[in-house]
């Protein structure tokens, strides 16, 4: 496991359908009251995701094109479009924050590279963002591991069922946002025509 589990985290950062994420859970699930076990899942954890985050501002750095993109799907597109706005704003923050959307990750830190982002600034934000997002899933795997500890099985079960959980619950609130904002624009047009057809 310590080898498999710093290259599928790794590997996330570049193909986000690995469960990077959900292995960290599983792992510290099945660690529980280990201070040491746990100590070594986060370090290699947090190593992986800061090297595959470099690996992701590497691809994006050699030249990928939005064009390029088009066989990764509407749905990547889509993150890739969401990365860039963030990116825009948000800067270095953003690239802590993506880490917790769908997709984002990967998608914000090939941006990152692909409009030539600070390598230094990227790399500090991407160390932070590792540590922080990999505590997360650590402690959700521990969390697990204290509440079911009949077998390893389930245990680890659980924690990859919280972490395939986290997108879902992130994107609820993002999703009643959106429709909130597009029920207040639709009723300031209707005011508009009103207004209109009255005067």
């Amino acid at each position: 496991m310590w080898l498999v589990l710093p290259l599928t985290v790794c590997a996330d950062s570049v193909v986000p359908v690995i469960p990077g994420d959900e292995l960290v859970m599983a792992a510290s699930a099945v660690g529980r009251g280990s201070f040491g076990y746990l100590a070594s899942v986060l370090v290699l954890a947090v190593l992986g995701a800061f090297v595959g985050d470099q690996c992701a501002y590497a691809v994006g750095r050699a030249g990928l094109r939005r064009s390029g993109d088009v066989t990764l799907g509407p749905r990547r597109q889509k993150a890739f479009g969401l990365a860039e706005r963030a990116l825009n704003r948000g800067g270095m923050a953003a690239l802590v924050v993506a880490r917790f959307l769908p997709g984002g990750r990967t998608a914000v830190n090939i941006l990152a590279g692909r409009v030539g982002y600070p390598p230094r600034q990227f790399r500090a934000a991407t160390l932070v963002g590792a540590g922080i997002s990999v505590s997360y899933a650590l402690t959700l795997g521990a969390l697990a591991g204290e509440f079911v500890h009949d077998s390893p099985l389930v245990v680890a079960a659980c924690g990859m069922a919280l972490g395939a959980s986290v997108p879902l619950f992130v994107g609820i609130p993002r999703r009643m946002i959106r429709s909130l904002r597009q029920r207040r624009k639709r009723g300031r047009e209707a005011a508009l025509v009103s207004a209109e057809e009255a005067g």
